[in-house]
């Protein structure tokens, strides 16, 4: 259900059949620096009325940013934002994934496998009951560049001159569907249209989540973000996934506040992969110690910066020293070492203590990423806690990642003018 209230208009979506619980989606205002901020607050935020109905949100206690929503039931790692689509609009939680390019939702009459969408991620998109869509003829430059980017020949329904695109997510999650464009709505009464936003319609799918699509944030001129920032006056985005349901996250298209004080160069590409988002690490340390590793192994590879992936995946020798260091770490301080699947360690007391973790930093070029428990293990039980690192060889090989996990609660800012990648920590 949509709602306008003044300039901005809210979305209430019921989270997985609890009717007491409701996200409060705002579409993309426009704020006066001419970036777009997408805010979602959670129905227990202190920022959300009790009533989401009669007071959608106290906006003089609200930062100046928007949200983004997490949800493991609905895709266990990743975080959404809304999207309006169409005429009329048709409103979808979709995967915030700046590891890709093509934006995509999952579409009516699925031709042969579509995933299960759930209801709290809105109405599954139908372009024959949207007035302002089209269809991208098999020609068209944009069909062609996606094609190269994604490495298909050709993909084309010659009957309709239809273009047809292919994605594929790691080695089993992929998308097929029509290349195609429609309105996308951002704002309330001041709204903002991109007219012929170009996106794909799923009617093929492998995906383990329950959301309705993935929004590409990678550096092509047809992802989501690029499509967007030409509407804006400044050419950079940010976001902040929160840790839990109680903080505020957000994400920015356009001007941010640029007071900030770990910035390190953003290096586009990696590889054959020349949408991605890339920064070089120099060290690592555990405890203030660093790790028993020859330095040059750090600058052998990139780290590719990837919202959509959940873990860090580094190099077997960077990992393997990282296990050892860390083992004797835990072990001092009283926490037993499993070796079945993953790095996992249970407290002989059975409780973690949280505070008494070892601390981890990661080193950068000009910056050092100082880690806080929560950004770098994952609790599988009161006792229990694994490590949210992992070899790269359990991810995709030969190509380290840092995912979302480590990045929960910073402010991260990919300025493509100043061609930086800058971190803010704890700023929702």
């Amino acid at each position: 259900m949509a709602r306008a209230v003044g300039n901005r208009v809210y979305v209430l979506i019921k989270l997985l059949g609890d009717r007491r619980v409701w996200w409060i989606a705002e579409l993309g205002l426009r704020k006066d620096d001419g970036a777009f901020h997408f805010p979602v607050f959670h129905r227990k935020h202190p920022c959300v009325g009790v009533d989401p109905y009669a007071s959608p949100v106290d906006t003089a206690s609200v930062s100046d940013a928007g949200s983004v929503i997490g949800n493991d039931k609905i895709h266990e790692g990743k975080y959404f934002m809304a999207i309006s689509l169409g005429t009329p609009s048709t409103f979808n939680l979709v995967t915030i994934d700046t590891g890709s390019t093509l934006s995509w939702v999952q579409c009516q009459r699925c031709q042969i496998f579509c995933h299960q969408q759930v209801e709290e991620a809105g109405r599954i998109f139908d372009p024959q009951n949207s007035t302002t869509y089209r269809h991208i003829g098999c020609s068209n430059q944009d069909c062609v560049d996606i094609h190269v980017d994604n490495g298909v020949p050709y993909g084309c329904n010659e009957e309709t001159d239809t273009c047809i695109y292919s994605v594929r997510y790691g080695s089993s999650q992929y998308s097929v569907g029509k290349l195609g464009t429609d309105r996308l709505v951002l704002g309330g009464d001041n709204y903002t249209i991109v007219d012929d936003f170009i996106f794909g319609c799923s009617e093929d799918n492998s995906f383990k989540g329950y959301e309705a699509g993935v929004i590409g944030f990678g550096n092509k001129s047809y992802s989501y973000f690029n499509q967007v920032a030409r509407k804006t006056s400044y050419n950079a985005f940010a976001y902040c996934f929160p840790i839990d349901h109680q903080g505020e996250g957000f994400m920015i298209i356009g001007p941010y506040p640029q007071r900030l004080e770990l910035v390190t160069p953003l290096i586009l590409g990696y590889g054959q992969r020349s949408h991605v988002y890339s920064i070089q690490q120099l060290d690592m340390m555990v405890d203030g110690k660093r790790l028993e590793l020859d330095p040059s192994f750090y600058t052998r590879r990139m780290t590719i910066v990837d919202s959509g992936a959940d873990d860090v995946f580094i190099s077997p020798p960077i990992f393997y020293a990282f296990d050892d260091a860390m083992t004797a770490a835990m072990q001092g301080k009283g926490y037993v070492r499993e070796y079945n699947e993953g790095v996992c360690f249970t407290s002989a007391g059975g409780m973690v203590n949280w505070r008494d973790l070892p601390t981890v930093e990661m080193k950068f070029i000009r910056a050092v990423l100082k880690l806080p428990p929560e950004n770098v293990f994952h609790q599988r039980s009161a006792g229990r806690i694994c490590l949210a690192f992992k070899p790269d060889t359990s991810g995709v090989r030969d190509v380290q990642i840092l995912g979302n996990k480590a990045l929960r609660s910073f402010r991260v800012v990919y300025d493509l003018q100043k061609m930086t990648l800058a971190f803010q920590a704890r700023a929702c």
